[in-house]
């Protein structure tokens, strides 16, 4: 071969590889970066904050001596996993979570016959108590905290307004309409408002079969509650009977020497289940779906107590309107 000819061959195979090289490292440039992307913190665990702030507006009525009400502060999550305090409540979208996997449930949703008595605590019982929500019952339940929809007359960190109390296809509809409007059912029959009848009880069993809205992944939206509550706390009591704190379920007992509670792992989002308290002298069983799962002794004399729904703001899961609200199927009471 001439050397001219083997020459240009040489410089030939030199470009070819230079090229290559150069392709090779444009296309490792060009390539986007594959870690996965940051995900959001899981709401269960943290703390709903400065939603804890009541406050009963005076009416002349008698109310509960201190501010009564669901209260996450015996029960807080680690501090490492509280949100801070400066960030801004935003509502949130609800995530497309699907249905909830049957899996993840725990226990069975279950509806009780009324005629047969409640399922879970044993007895013969009589059905003193039986609301329906075909219409909403205002000689039994007041649609706010005293005064309707009166920045005076708060519940966990909101305004408690009527015109966020629906009733619906047989449900009680509660929902936040904003960041400051939320919504509450109580039967005190002394919150000083003409007509109204109301109800309480001492001793007895008492449950509400409640949709709690969220998701298995997400947890539970907002800061709902059943609960019940005496005229005098924390003498007279508190019972929470489900209370999700920070989208996790839990049930918490307040009075003025104890405040046992129980934080509940599953999914309690998402679908119905019914959930009571068999009231006795000294002793609170709490049932969820039928099922015995938290049971603690009480300091409140059995003092008569009456039955709330309400839900108020988790600035961490705030979601507005019907995808946040809660949906009573149905509020009975034996003894």
């Amino acid at each position: 071969m001439p050397q001219a000819t083997a020459r240009l061959l040489q410089v030939l195979c030199c470009v070819l590889v230079v090229a290559g090289l150069s392709g090779s490292a444009m296309l490792q440039a060009g390539q986007p970066d594959a870690s996965p992307p940051g995900q959001e913190a899981s709401v269960a665990g943290t703390d709903p904050g400065p939603a804890l702030s009541d406050s009963t507006g005076g009416t002349g009525a008698e109310q509960p001596a201190a501010p009564g009400g669901p209260d996450a502060s015996a029960v807080q999550p680690p501090a490492a996993e509280q949100p801070s305090a400066e960030e801004p409540a935003k509502a949130q979208e609800a995530p497309a979570d699907g249905p909830v996997s049957e899996a993840l449930v725990k226990g069975t949703p279950v509806v009780a016959s009324k005629e047969g008595g409640p399922l879970g605590p044993p007895g013969a019982w009589k059905l003193v108590l039986d609301e329906e929500f075909d219409t909403l019952n205002t000689s039994l339940w007041t649609p706010y905290w005293f005064r309707d929809c009166h920045p005076g007359s708060t519940k966990n960190g909101v305004k408690t307004c009527s015109s966020n109390v629906k009733v619906e296809n047989g449900n009680a509809v509660l929902q936040l309409s904003d960041a400051e409007s939320g919504a509450l059912l109580s039967t005190n029959p002394k919150d000083g408002v003409p007509g109204h009848v109301g109800f309480q009880y001492t001793t007895g069993y008492v449950e509400a079969r409640i949709y709690f809205p969220g998701t298995c992944s997400g947890g539970i939206y907002n800061w709902p509650a059943w609960w019940t509550t005496g005229q005098k706390f924390p003498a007279t009591g508190e019972i929470d009977i489900a209370e999700p704190l920070a989208g996790t379920m839990t049930t918490v007992y307040h009075s003025a020497d104890r405040d046992p509670a129980k934080w509940f792992i599953g999914c309690w989002a998402g679908g119905y289940h019914t959930y009571g308290v068999h009231r006795k002298a000294g002793v609170n069983d709490v049932y969820f779906d039928g099922k015995l799962e938290f049971s603690y002794p009480t300091s409140d004399g059995n003092a008569p107590h009456y039955l709330l729904l309400n839900v108020g703001i988790n600035p961490d899961k705030l979601v507005l309107g019907k995808t946040g609200a809660i949906k009573v199927d149905w509020v009975r009471a034996w003894q």
